[in-house]
């Protein structure tokens, strides 16, 4: 930031510049201070980015729950957590925090000749948004099931894999296939495909896996939202509580596998490749993914988790209740 400026104006592009970014406060806590608006707050910070007045760099955008992560690593005996502090902040504004500490926290483990493999997510679309560019040697990401990939969708599959191959300098392996066959003889004439064999195989490989979680709700529900399932088979799943597009595979909240028609269509990692991944990094935030959180953590998906602390408190509280009940 410039060192002084002789414009009332620009002062106070300066000051409000200097809280967001070097102070990491919020835009309410910003406009608390400053005695203005939050909208007002908003735009102060579009000028100030038109100006050039503060260089954009990543912080964390607000602040962690210490305790909450302390109490999820121990009742679920993660490898890592990170839950953060919404406060007012909408979904999408979630959505970026969360894919911010996510980025944060991947960055950490790449060196030169990992192989990530990568499903699909909002989440994890912000996440890679939030990667600095480098150049890792031999680093293979592959796509962990299968989606056809759109271009007009860029939290798909093949789309997260090429761009997170992008900004970290490695390779890309596809799995374009449907996410869902018809039958299983259909499943085997897939299987013919060298490259969706390889590809396959090479999820024996892995060794850090970055998975979105889903929402047991119909309007945040992916699988349904695409039409790879039908509103009667996406309410067996809601009904247990089940994980949603975890590699679209499903427990019920108590651990339990849940044996329905849709995981015999799947065609990408399976249970037991997944659960011998070292590191396998879990993205998801809000109150309502709860339950598909407590389901990935319950069936021993995911081992890393960033949420927000709504969701952590709603997996809490799931979880003491299911105590309470056995």
């Amino acid at each position: 930031m410039t060192a002084t400026f002789d414009d009332p104006r620009m002062i106070q592009l300066a000051q409000v510049a200097s809280l967001y970014y070097d102070q990491n406060k919020s835009q309410q806590e910003i406009a608390d201070e400053v005695g203005i608006s939050r909208s007002a707050i908003s735009r102060l910070l579009t000028e100030a980015k038109e100006r050039g007045i503060v260089e954009i760099v990543v912080h964390y955008p607000w602040r962690t729950v210490p305790a909450l992560e302390t109490e999820l690593m121990q009742r679920f005996n993660l490898k890592s957590v990170k839950v953060l502090e919404r406060a007012n902040k909408s979904y999408q504004e979630m959505l970026q925090g969360l894919g911010v500490l996510a980025a944060q926290h991947f960055s950490s483990l790449l060196h030169d000749g990992l192989v990530i493999g990568i499903s699909w997510g909002t989440a994890l679309y912000q996440m890679i948004k939030s990667i600095r560019r480098m150049k890792l040697s031999g680093v293979e990401v592959v796509q962990l099931i299968g989606a056809t990939g759109n271009e007009n969708n860029p939290t798909d599959g093949p789309i997260l894999a090429q761009l997170l191959s992008q900004q970290i300098g490695g390779t890309s392996r596809y799995l374009h296939a449907p996410l869902v066959v018809d039958t299983e003889a259909a499943r085997e004439a897939l299987m013919q495909n060298r490259n969706i064999r390889q590809t396959i195989a090479r999820m024996e490989a892995i060794d850090i896996a970055l998975v979105g979680i889903g929402s047991t709700k119909s309007e945040l529900y992916s699988l349904l939202r695409a039409g790879y399932v039908t509103e009667e088979e996406a309410q067996q799943v809601r009904m247990y509580g089940a994980v949603g597009d975890v590699c679209a595979q499903h427990y019920k909240i108590d651990g339990q596998w849940l044996d329905i028609d849709i995981n015999r269509r799947i065609l990408g990692i399976s249970l037991e490749t997944l659960q011998n991944i070292d590191v396998v990094i879990g993205v998801a935030g809000g109150s309502q993914k709860g339950a598909a959180i407590l389901g990935a953590l319950k069936g021993q998906y995911i081992n890393t988790l960033i949420t927000d602390d709504q969701a952590a408190k709603k997996v809490l509280a799931l979880s003491q209740s299911l105590d309470n009940h056995f």
